[in-house]
């Protein structure tokens, strides 16, 4: 195992994450408004004089979701063999660790500093919403499900990597 490869892709994974979420943001504000508090996305309508809808499936979007899917399985997958995982259960630690580093870094650092920080990247009509855009627990919430999740995908991606390399 290399701990300073480790912690290299754990780095520009966060990295290119952040930029591009970010990014994102920067150019549609409403990108991820599911992600939001609820009181957030209803002053985000109500200001808007908008109506919340669920955005339909289409067809295309199934496809670039399934296809970044794979995309990423692969990517951890490629990342952990590069690390030095050999065997199965080193590849499903490096790759757990590479989901919990991320969701730590979105939560912590994207939601809590800078999304709760920067005006500019907030929804139109909530910017004045200092205090629901601070709410720390929330994000935390909406995290935590999302462990199980991450052990399941990193099962399939140690089979991956156990399978190529």
């Amino acid at each position: 195992m290399s701990v300073s490869i480790y912690v290299l892709e754990c780095v520009i994974l966060c990295a290119v994450f952040g930029v591009s979420i970010f990014g994102m943001l920067l150019v549609n504000p409403v990108s991820f408004i599911g992600d939001y508090p609820p009181e957030i996305q209803a002053q985000y309508y109500s200001s808007q004089h908008k109506e919340a809808a669920k955005e339909k499936m289409t067809f295309l979007t199934i496809l670039r979701k399934v296809i970044g899917i794979i995309a990423f399985l692969f990517l951890f997958a490629w990342m952990a063999h590069q690390a030095g995982a050999e065997t199965f259960v080193e590849g499903l630690l490096f790759v757990y660790g590479y989901m919990i580093v991320l969701a730590a870094f979105d939560t912590c650092f994207l939601d809590w500093v800078l999304f709760a920080n920067i005006k500019r990247v907030r929804l139109p009509g909530t910017e004045h919403m200092d205090r629901e855009y601070h709410q720390k627990w929330f994000h935390v919430k909406v995290m935590l499900p999302m462990l199980p999740v991450f052990a399941a995908g990193g099962l399939l991606i140690s089979l991956i990597m156990t399978w190529i390399w």
